[in-house]
């Protein structure tokens, strides 16, 4: 739900080969970003492939080049639901369904600090 990185920083890091961390990709001082397991989008592209929503947009930020992602998880249990996101790979379509329902930057945005 916020890209800002995405208009200059991730195309710079990328051009240098330099890794990017998102750190907690899915919330925002310590609680899930508004409306993001909840999307249309999300939820009808993780019913596809029997996934959850916070599994579809880990799988979607690690889908980025040199993008890495640190998701918060609070038991074992979430530990291995978000691992299981690396197993998932979303199709170019998908892709550009998350896309368009969470829109890149035009300009330069401030970025969010966790």
């Amino acid at each position: 739900a916020s890209r800002g990185i995405e208009f200059d920083l991730l195309p710079w890091c990328q051009q240098q080969h330099l890794p990017v961390m998102a750190y907690c990709p899915l919330a925002q001082a310590g609680r899930l970003r508004d409306g993001l397991l909840e999307n249309a989008t999300v939820r009808e592209i993780a019913h596809g492939h029997d996934v959850s929503a916070a599994q579809v947009l880990l799988a979607w930020v690690i889908s980025h080049k040199g993008v890495m992602a640190i998701p918060k998880a609070a038991s074992v249990a979430h530990v291995k639901e978000n691992a299981a996101a690396l197993d998932l790979t979303l199709s170019a379509d998908e892709l550009s369904q998350l896309d368009r329902a969470f829109p890149a930057p035009g300009r330069k945005t401030p970025l969010d600090v966790v």
